[in-house]
């Protein structure tokens, strides 16, 4: 089973009437299943329950079986969402605990919801979820404008705007729901990397477009000095002797596997990204699901 998904919206969205809005949070989607034992997976389905031993709500969710959507998260100091303390936590460091926060239900003892308005669905979540230490339920408004002013302000990630009538749409990427970022940013498939003057000097990007991947620039800013060599542990693990696209000369080709998340002004008219930066390793999204932006 794979979540719904958002598609990129802007800000005018945040001025529409039947739309709910909720901040996006910087952290890892993940589905909730209970029956006997609770039961987490990754957007793309890995099974991840182990991971989070903190995560011992099972009775504090009023039901015999379920089915939630929501997002592993981890707070800082100041109680925003950190995706570096997550990154920490991912590493091995379990003494930074998470979070997970739900904000839909597609399932309840026996009966399917996916075809339930979002608005009956929340307050479906509301009598189901207990909130405690590890477990809460996302914050929403109906006043957009005044959650963006909060987000800008706490310097949140962005917004997800979803029409309040909306059915749940197992795995598609839908219109109903927008998501509207701060900064741009996209997902791209690693294509390869350079290594001119230190171990790892940029990484070649690159979008699937439905039946090849097109080279989409590089970027050379944004990871550290430890973040480049685990990357290159990684792209080493990966390497190819031959090209399957054409890049750049000094690049080194790998199979494209991996997923960035990046930073970027804007995409020029030659299909390349303006001012990257490298932000994070996507590791639960697969490169063939990086689409050129629209």
């Amino acid at each position: 089973m794979k979540p719904m998904l958002a598609s990129s919206g802007t800000e005018d969205v945040l001025d529409r009437k039947g739309y709910i809005f909720e901040p996006k949070l910087d952290g890892i989607r993940a589905l909730c299943y209970k029956k006997t034992r609770l039961k987490f997976t990754s957007r793309n389905g890995i099974v991840i329950t182990a991971k989070y031993p903190e995560f011992s709500f099972f009775d504090d969710l009023d039901a015999k079986e379920c089915i939630l959507d929501g997002e592993i998260v981890v707070y800082d100091e100041k109680g925003h969402p950190s995706f570096g303390l997550w990154m920490e936590r991912n590493k091995g460091k379990n003494d930074i605990l998470a979070t997970y926060v739900v904000f839909d239900i597609i399932y309840l003892d026996g009966k399917s919801l996916l075809n339930e308005p979002l608005y009956v669905r929340k307050k479906i979540l509301e009598k189901v979820v207990k909130e405690g230490d590890h477990l809460q339920t996302s914050f929403y408004t109906k006043k957009g404008r005044e959650l963006w002013s909060k987000i800008k302000e706490l310097g949140i990630e962005g917004a997800v705007a979803k029409k309040d009538d909306s059915s749940y749409e197992l795995g598609v990427r839908s219109k109903s729901w927008q998501k509207i970022k701060i900064t741009k940013d996209v997902d791209c498939a690693i294509l390869g990397y350079t290594t001119e003057r230190r171990k790892l000097t940029s990484l070649a990007l690159g979008f699937f477009d439905g039946e090849k991947f097109v080279f989409a620039g590089k970027v050379g800013t944004g990871f550290d000095e430890r973040m480049m060599g685990e990357l290159r542990t990684q792209l080493d693990g990966i390497a190819v002797e031959d090209a399957s696209v054409e890049t750049e000369k000094g690049v080194v080709p790998v199979e494209p596997i991996l997923v960035a998340q990046v930073k970027y002004l804007e995409i020029t008219k030659e299909g390349k990204l303006r001012a990257p930066v490298f932000v994070r390793l996507r590791e639960d999204k697969e490169a063939r699901d990086c689409a050129i932006p629209r």
